[in-house]
């Protein structure tokens, strides 16, 4: 097929690519030319090949304007479980404040530290810290609550009847790390105050080409699959889970987050950022050939749930500027194909 571009090899492998591949062999078809039927009387014998054309045009780009895409329904989702209580545990590194009063009316302590409010007990790496009288306390894995009934009740022996406030000054000792698709990677530390998955991929700034319906979740050796997107659209909570101490997320990057452009025009795979329309597509690629191009035979490829088994194709007629204003208003899917027709004179 003489002056017909063919899709990089990267570009064809795997899943991510089928639509792509599968509109190219259908291209490839029509009378051994990479072309497809311009007029409705050509077109009158798609339907039996399960292709469906729509021309876009003023009166119905409403219905049009945001797509429906097939989703890929082979993916395993597995929320972790829900967390019914968050108790933060205090851990090798945090910081406590610890308060002994020895007057109902707490005008008197018997030993308060920090005294200056900037320095704190800091936990051992055994999860243990020494306190005047008392010696070693354990720490490590327990709350304040707990910390704090155990010291009153070996203060007892020196002090009569003693209140005991128990708060962590510093929050050192428990990380959940985030990496992937994010401008802001690493580790964030944990308090005594629940966080989100959200929370914590909107702190560390997920990037347009983000997936955010599977986001992977690893927590005490084993890996769960979260859909966070269905989380943002419908607010399901189980897609929303609270991070615990030693999670590592990963925001993976969407493979099949691109389109795809044959024919008169550059072929490339252009990543779609948030949002893209056909006008922002065609001009990343450097726009149709002005002297090859057909302006009548703008087709955009899909796979909707509708169509299963075959395709919807979309049709522009881009030979008046105003019809460039469909195509801004006409937002692109994950595996869309763009084709751009030759003109008849040129084939």
């Amino acid at each position: 097929m003489a002056g017909t571009r063919f899709l990089p090899g990267g570009a064809r492998r795997g899943k991510r690519a089928f639509l792509a591949v599968a509109a190219l062999a259908f291209l490839a078809s029509c009378s051994g030319q990479m072309r497809f039927p311009v007029t409705v009387a050509d077109q009158q014998d798609l339907a039996a090949q399960n292709i469906e054309v729509v021309r876009i045009t003023p009166e119905n780009i409403e219905q049009y304007r945001r797509p429906t895409f097939r989703v890929d329904q082979s993916r395993r989702l597995n929320p972790p479980p829900g967390v019914h209580t968050y108790t933060y545990r205090v851990g090798a590194g945090d910081q406590l404040r610890v308060t002994v009063y020895v007057d109902p009316e707490g005008t008197q302590t018997a030993t308060e530290s920090p005294r200056d409010g900037s320095t704190g007990i800091v936990i051992n790496e055994s999860g243990e810290f020494f306190y005047p009288f008392v010696g070693a306390v354990r720490a490590s894995g327990r709350t304040v609550a707990e910390i704090r009934q155990d010291l009153a009740q070996r203060l007892r022996t020196y002090i009569a009847d003693p209140q005991v406030d128990v708060s962590v000054l510093n929050f050192n000792a428990h990380r959940a790390t985030i990496t992937g698709a994010v401008t802001n990677p690493g580790a964030t530390v944990l308090t005594n105050v629940p966080r989100t998955l959200l929370d914590l991929v909107n702190a560390a700034e997920a990037t347009e080409f983000a997936d955010l319906r599977r986001v992977s979740i690893r927590r005490r050796g084993t890996n769960y699959i979260v859909d966070l997107k269905a989380f943002i659209d419908r607010g399901e909570p189980r897609n929303n889970p609270i991070i615990l101490p030693g999670d590592l997320i990963n925001i993976p990057v969407n493979e099949t987050n691109k389109v795809f452009t044959f024919g008169e025009i550059d072929t490339q795979e252009v990543l779609l950022g948030e949002s893209m329309t056909l006008t922002e597509v065609l001009a990343q690629v450097g726009g149709i050939d002005r002297v090859r191009a057909d302006a009548r035979g703008i087709f955009v490829f899909r796979r909707t749930p509708d169509t299963p088994d075959g395709f919807i194709v979309f049709q522009f007629d881009l030979r008046s500027a105003a019809a460039l204003v469909l195509a801004t208003d006409f937002q692109m899917a994950p595996l869309d194909v763009v084709f751009v027709n030759n003109d008849p004179v040129t084939r």
